[in-house]
């Protein structure tokens, strides 16, 4: 007879186990603490107010168009005129993210050239590529943990005049080195351009 009790017992069905509210909570709270920190991806929504942080050497030619590029995206952006180093020490102007440009490699490179002229007025021209790389960090204004990061970079090639003869018993050349510095930070606008529609998830 036991053995039979237990065979019955054996062949009744499984009753689903029934959760209250408490229950749940808890069960929803394991879940998420399963949930690497990292899978909660913050993205910089249009109207959020950015700080675009003070930049050294030559990552300032691409700081000082991040802050443009962002507003016509639809940001409240704005120059925080303080570096990152600044907010550890808790100096922090109100914002939802910073923005850092953390180091720029901006060159020229000319890679072939000519003279042309008529034996009293002559010009220098040369093939120049230009680059500009910079890598750009997103913070959470609230914590400063990081965002998101970029490693961006632009290339241009263009023919321009580096120099400038002149003379006909004497003859003078002139550099102009102003032409490729404008080349330079034309290449590191379309970075900050890049950079701006990256952090606006585009």
């Amino acid at each position: 007879m036991a053995i039979l009790s237990v065979i019955r017992d054996a062949a009744r069905p499984i009753r689903p186990l029934h959760y209250n509210s408490g229950m749940r909570r808890l069960a929803l709270l394991l879940v998420l603490a399963a949930v690497p920190v990292y899978a909660f991806h913050l993205t910089p929504q249009p109207g959020a107010r950015i700080g675009v942080l003070r930049a050294d050497g030559e990552s300032q030619i691409v700081q000082r168009d991040l802050c443009s590029e962002l507003r016509a995206l639809g940001f409240d952006a704005f120059d925080a005129r303080i570096p990152f180093a600044d907010l550890t020490r808790g100096e922090r102007p109100a914002a939802d993210f910073y923005v850092d440009v953390v180091s720029t490699r901006a060159a020229n490179h000319p890679v072939a050239g000519g003279e042309v002229g008529d034996g009293r007025v002559g010009v220098d021209l040369a093939v120049v590529v230009s680059n500009v790389a910079a890598a750009v960090r997103v913070y959470d204004a609230a914590t400063l943990e990081l965002v998101d990061q970029y490693d961006l970079q632009q290339d241009r090639t263009a023919v321009l005049p580096t120099a400038i003869g002149f003379g006909r018993f004497f003859w003078a050349r002139i550099p102009l080195p102003f032409v490729q510095s404008a080349q330079i930070r034309s290449v590191a606008h379309a970075v900050a351009h890049e950079a701006a529609h990256r952090i606006a998830g585009q």
